[in-house]
């Protein structure tokens, strides 16, 4: 899921509200670029931008100081961290994208985005567009060239006591830990924990970026006022694996968005019939066992058609490249979103494997288009995939190809799957996912819910 969204905006010097409630917005597919505005005569000195964004935020405070106090109108202001939005979207920032588009809707809630103190010709470039209510907040040096030492450390402090005249109610990190100028500043905080996988495979990681992780984590999660998790299973992982209270892990699926087929994208030239596997390629996704069980049936003539792998391939996974060359294997490689729709729909059967999973998006996928699906029984796939899906032990290849073979042969199984998939998948719904998450943002900055 890294398709990424189309949305040319052009942040100001302020903070900035990106459009009023009442103007129209608009969603497109691919990523956006933040370009430097054109020269303008005479040019700000990076003093003076500093002094004048400063200014008005001050001045912003005691507006709404006066407001909540004469007119007894409170709104939740919420800090966000958008670093996932420095990159092309993947699920982390499809997830933080979701949530604000949904959370953004209200009247009683203010939004105010943090990334880097500064943004500069040289970036960061932002490949999402924003809430329209949101307030966009950094210092917009671009025109200046390069920034000097002198001027990134006093860019950086001010940045800080722009945050306090904030005064945010509570920061929300999307993507476990709040950056250290956040932190520094936030009076509670949520943070969202998608999976362990570090602690789960200890041996995916170098030892020096596990220690790391750990120590990070433990710090944020003394600090957090809650956790979010995306599914009970990661909530269960985080509980066995750190030292924080029950009642401030707090399990929030995640929605689910089905984007149709992009008739403007060449479809892949797919073969007629087909299984599915849908993943970045690596030791957990569990792929080899799926090839097993693809080539047995093969090799028996049980099934003539293809296996279709969709995703990159990641590292750790030099062997299971070679077999992507095997006879009836078509690699794909990734796939946008419109041209994945096609694929997705054109599957006699889709095999998700993992033996470790947060949340299991392509699995949620599958069934939302009404593919027959089959995944393993491990971390939070039968959370996910409920009875609208069939399971197998995740190391059993002999197993895997039995419940291949009995869906492709029994036909009122195949159409009791492709009809309950939709329905399981309809129950994951991003409106509902903010408003819990909003619900735990208030609680944490001291709000009855």
């Amino acid at each position: 899921m890294t398709d990424s969204v189309r949305a040319l905006f052009m942040p100001r010097t302020l903070c900035q509200t990106r459009r009023s409630r009442n103007q129209p917005t608009t969603r497109a597919s691919a990523s956006v670029t933040i370009r430097p505005p054109m020269p303008s005569s005479p040019s700000p000195s990076v003093a003076s931008i500093i002094v004048h964004t400063l200014s008005q935020a001050l001045r912003d405070r005691v507006v709404a100081t006066f407001r909540s106090a004469t007119r007894r109108e409170r709104t939740l202001r919420i800090g966000v961290d958008i670093r996932p939005f420095y990159e092309p979207l993947t699920g982390i920032g499809w997830y933080l994208y979701h949530l604000l588009h949904e959370i953004g809707k209200r009247d009683d809630v203010e939004l105010y985005l943090f990334g880097d103190a500064r943004v500069t010709d040289y970036g960061p470039v932002l490949h999402a567009d924003l809430p329209p209510s949101a307030h966009l907040c950094w210092f917009d040096l671009r025109g200046k060239g390069i920034i000097s030492g002198r001027w990134r450390a006093l860019t950086a402090a001010a940045y800080v006591l722009w945050m306090k005249l904030i005064d945010a109610d509570v920061m929300f990190a999307a993507n476990y830990f709040l950056p250290r100028l956040l932190g520094a500043v936030a009076r509670r905080r949520v943070v969202t924990i998608h999976d362990l996988t570090y602690k789960r495979f200890p041996e995916l990681l170098q030892k020096e970026t596990l220690a790391n992780l750990d120590y990070q984590m433990k710090r944020e999660l003394a600090h957090a006022d809650a956790a979010i998790c995306v599914s009970e299973s990661t909530r269960q992982d985080l509980l066995h694996f750190y030292d924080i209270d029950p009642s401030r892990a707090i399990t929030i699926h995640s929605g689910l968005t089905v984007p149709g087929s992009d008739s403007r994208l060449p479809i892949p030239d797919l073969p007629p019939r087909y299984l599915l596997f849908v993943s970045t390629i690596e030791p957990r996704k569990n792929l080899d066992v799926l090839l097993d069980a693809y080539a047995r049936l093969r090799a028996r003539r049980a099934y003539d058609g293809a296996l279709v792998v969709v995703g990159r391939v990641g590292w750790k996974a030099e062997a299971t490249r070679e077999r992507l060359r095997a006879e009836g294997v078509h690699h794909l490689d990734y796939l946008p979103a419109g041209q994945l729709a096609a694929v997705y729909r054109g599957a006699e059967l889709f095999v998700f494997p993992s033996i470790y999973e947060g949340f299991g998006f392509p699995l949620l996928e599958a069934m939302a288009y009404g593919v027959p699906s089959i995944a393993a029984h491990s971390s939070s796939l039968p959370e996910i995939g409920g009875d609208a899906a069939l399971y197998f032990e995740p190391h059993d290849a002999k197993g895997l190809e039995a419940q291949i073979e009995r869906v492709l042969t029994d036909k009122t199984l195949r159409e009791q799957l492709a009809a309950a998939g939709p329905l399981r998948a309809a129950q994951f719904r991003w409106d509902v996912a903010a408003a819990q998450t909003l619900a735990v943002l208030r609680k944490a900055a001291g709000e009855s819910v």
